[in-house]
């Protein structure tokens, strides 16, 4: 899917089924930190006017999103929680290059790496029939987000970096990212 060189663990959705709470806040704060994503990387790059306007798009949306899971979270008498920290993008955000302009290229990438992961994800969710059919059809709603997410990302880096040194990294990140993914032990999160 996209750009990923595995498939997410069978044994996630096993996991993830059985902890549906778990997964919906954890979900909630994925959105809310993809939403802080996009305001950091306006703060760090505000001279590169095109990445500006695709990150006030993402932060809308990744905002409306966090929305809709916090409200189905409100729907079902649960409570937001504290965010646990997410070990899969901590792993693959070590990979980024300290020095510009190598900085930018491998946050996009990395970025549009856990959009892929995901939307993987989520159609995973959408197809598990022991999970609710409501809950089902919401991440279902979600896929398309996701990949475009994953799009605007890869688009940004081509604008501003040469198209085969783009597909050069994310090749040899999409790479890490497998390896982290394999080595994932299952948690109820939605990298987990």
């Amino acid at each position: 899917m996209l750009c990923l060189q595995c498939d997410s663990n069978p044994e996630w959705i096993d996991v993830a089924k059985h902890h549906l709470i778990d997964i919906m806040i954890d979900h909630a704060h994925c959105e809310k930190k993809a939403a802080a994503n996009g305001m950091s990387m306006i703060q760090r790059y505000p001279e590169k006017s095109e990445l500006v306007k695709e990150m006030i798009a993402l932060i809308k949306e990744e905002t409306e999103h966090f929305e809709h899971v916090f409200n189905e979270l409100q729907r079902r008498g649960v409570p937001l929680k504290r965010d646990r920290g997410d070990k899969y993008a901590q792993l693959l955000t070590q990979n980024i290059r300290k020095n510009e302009p190598e900085r930018l290229l491998d946050m996009l990438l990395v970025d549009a790496l856990i959009e892929a992961r995901s939307c993987e994800r989520f159609s995973i969710l959408s197809k598990c029939e022991d999970i609710p059919q409501d809950l089902r059809e919401f991440y279902f709603s979600l896929l398309a987000s996701e990949a475009g997410h994953y799009r605007t990302f890869t688009d940004i880096a081509r604008l501003y970096f040469p198209k085969e040194h783009v597909k050069e990294r994310l090749d040899e990140l999409a790479q890490i990212e497998a390896d982290i993914v394999r080595n994932l032990s299952n948690e109820p999160t939605i990298h987990g």
